[in-house]
């Protein structure tokens, strides 16, 4: 009796299946992707072809163009009308603004947190310190970013308002280029004021008192964008010796 391979097929991959494995494809898309963006291995304004990425991760079309939309809800690319998507840019003339809604946003939801937080808010928050921490000592600033990253939000969750922690998330997931960019040449210590700052916030929203937690979520906000600025401003050229040909020639001679 012949075998009817359609039937052994569908039997192998039922339809629930199928769409978990969709998922698991769009997932590792989406985060191959997000984490090649925020390192700048994609630069900002190149294309990303549906189709390349799709042979690139040996997968569909589907999963990439899901991970690409749910990318663009994340800040990090731009989904033009015609269909092409390019990784999101940078405009120096508007991180000004930037910072300032970052400071504002960090501000609101320290102070929410504090008033609104649960003992399993806590719990999510202390969690997540304890991953940077040990992502600063080991000092993997990829690690260390998203952990930083993870705390902040854990924060935010705990203020109770879900309009003010996508605000807030969308504008740390398009910061982590910046703050890839300076971290991986400044670092990150365990001892620096940005870390310790973490467990006196951890603190106050314990001890619920939204208004240290608010002024230590501006003072974070400014050490970034001092820590920044210090990144941009910083000639890397001051560190390098160059001798001149006469100088070497000079040094070269032998003793009259």
């Amino acid at each position: 009796m012949p075998i009817n391979t359609m039937n052994i097929g569908k039997a192998a991959t039922p339809a629930g299946s199928n769409k978990r494995i969709k998922g698991e494809r769009q997932k590792l898309v989406y985060q191959s992707l997000r984490k090649e963006i925020q390192t700048l291995a994609l630069r900002p304004g190149e294309a990303l072809d549906e189709t390349t990425l799709a042979r690139k991760f040996n997968t569909s079309r589907s999963p990439v163009r899901e991970a690409l939309i749910k990318l663009a809800g994340d800040g990090l690319v731009v989904m033009l009308p015609n269909r092409s998507t390019l990784v999101a840019s940078f405009d120096l003339l508007l991180l000004p603004k930037y910072l300032d809604a970052l400071s504002l946003l960090q501000r609101s939801t320290h102070h929410l947190a504090a008033l609104n937080r649960r003992e399993d808010h806590l719990a999510a928050i202390k969690e997540a310190q304890s991953i940077f921490l040990s992502s600063v000592g080991e000092q993997s600033a990829t690690a260390a970013i998203e952990a930083n990253l993870k705390f902040h939000l854990a924060i935010s969750e705990a203020s109770g308002n879900p309009y003010l922690t996508h605000a807030y998330k969308r504008l740390l997931n398009e910061g982590i280029r910046m703050q890839h960019m300076h971290i991986e040449y400044l670092g990150w210590t365990p001892d620096e004021p940005g870390v310790m700052e973490h467990q006196a916030m951890i603190e106050t929203i314990q001890a619920r008192d939204p208004n240290a937690a608010e002024q230590l979520a501006r003072s974070h906000a400014e050490q970034f964008d001092h820590k920044f600025i210090r990144f941009l401003s910083h000639r890397l050229s001051e560190h390098i010796q160059i001798n001149s040909y006469a100088d070497r020639k000079t040094a070269d001679a032998p003793p009259k």
